[in-house]
């Protein structure tokens, strides 16, 4: 069997685009699979996988350095063929893999130059800097590793020049089997993910508070401050914060949700109002037969609107275009319980992580034979 190391300086050891969907269809497919990471929680074998932890640090410099440093030591004591790593601070440790003669994956999960540009925690002159300077050392890197895989289509228009054997794998959903709606009476709006002010909360809140009967269920980590602000809005009560919970409770919310709401503002890192697959909760939604309501994105609204018909897209920044959307599905039940089966259907057919899956064994089959 070849033997593969996937390596992780930031991620949970159950990530589920790298543990859940891409270690575990590696070795469904006939490799080795280990698993580096570093989150303190100590060395395991999960689901055939063999996971390494070197252990925790804390904040970015000792993280970029320590953390990048104890992953490479322990990644070559592995002495695995394929070498797959998934954060920007471990190309130093891509590139020492190359010189020792190893194969190596960069898997980019961000468009990170342009993540950069868009840290407003940096002096706008520095991020340019810092950006600019990333990009060079990108391209120095990619040109030597032996496959990419991203997220995006503009990361691989972007460095397609510098390799050729760059594929766009997508964080499309794994497939519940088994999927049995409740029937509820009134109508939830669901979303779960980070509650961080670029998904528009303020302006969900802002355009239900004035809905009868509807319940806005958030799941994910929030900053205080920020929840403060939101805990502030008129329409806070009729929002169910349920915090920062584990998958199975988000999957008792979506089995109740009637709209699931993906509104995100226009960015570089969403490829300005073009939009990207990078982010999973279209698909999400999808899979659990919830219609959708989304930012008019052109590529989403391509698949939301003209080719799957399961959703309606809003300008993120119009409150009353949410709120005219949220009453349609509730004012018409059944259009809005057929947008929830098309989605559900695209995803059997084409939107899951299966069809991602296939394409990335064969980079690797690829790679094994060179």
């Amino acid at each position: 069997m070849v033997k593969v190391c996937h390596l992780t300086s930031v991620h949970p050891r159950f990530d589920v685009r790298i543990f859940r969907k891409e270690c575990i269809s590696l070795y469904n497919a006939g490799y080795d699979v280990s698993l580096i990471v570093a989150d303190g929680k100590g060395d395991q074998i999960a689901d055939n996988i063999n996971i390494y932890d070197v252990g925790v640090e804390i904040g970015r410099i000792k993280r970029f350095f320590k953390t990048a440093s104890n992953i490479r030591k322990r990644a070559i004591e592995l002495n695995a063929e394929i070498y797959h790593f998934h954060d920007p601070e471990l190309i130093f440790t891509g590139l020492k893999l190359k010189r020792l003669g190893k194969k190596v994956i960069f898997d980019m999960h961000e468009n990170v130059p342009v993540d950069i540009e868009e840290k407003e925690y940096l002096n706008p002159i520095l991020r340019k800097v810092i950006s600019f300077c990333y990009r060079k050392l990108e391209i120095f890197a990619v040109k030597r590793f032996d496959g990419i895989v991203s997220t995006r289509e503009s990361i691989n228009e972007r460095l397609q020049l510098y390799n050729s054997n760059i594929e766009l794998i997508t964080n499309f959903p794994i497939i519940d089997e088994n999927i049995e709606k409740e029937t509820i009476d009134k109508p939830i709006i669901c979303f779960a993910g980070a509650v961080v002010p670029n998904w528009q909360h303020k302006v969900i809140i802002k355009s239900i508070e004035n809905i009868d009967s509807v319940t806005y269920k958030l799941a994910g980590p929030a900053d205080d401050n920020y929840l403060q602000e939101l805990k502030k809005l008129k329409g806070w009560s009729k929002v169910d914060y349920l915090g920062k919970v584990p998958f199975s409770r988000v999957k008792s919310m979506y089995n109740t949700a009637t709209i699931g709401v993906a509104v995100y503002v226009y960015c570089k890192n969403m490829d300005g109002t073009t939009g990207n697959l990078a982010n999973t909760k279209l698909f999400e939604y999808m899979n659990w037969e919830i219609p959708i309501i989304c930012t008019d994105y052109s590529l989403w609204k391509r698949i939301v609107v003209d080719e799957i018909k399961c959703g309606i897209c809003v300008n993120p920044y119009d409150s009353d275009a949410i709120t005219k959307a949220v009453k349609y599905f509730i004012d018409n039940p059944e259009i809005a319980k057929q947008m929830g089966k098309n989605g559900r259907a695209a995803v059997l057919k084409m939107y899951n992580w299966d069809t991602q899956a296939t394409k990335l064994v064969k980079l690797y089959n690829t790679i094994s034979i060179f």
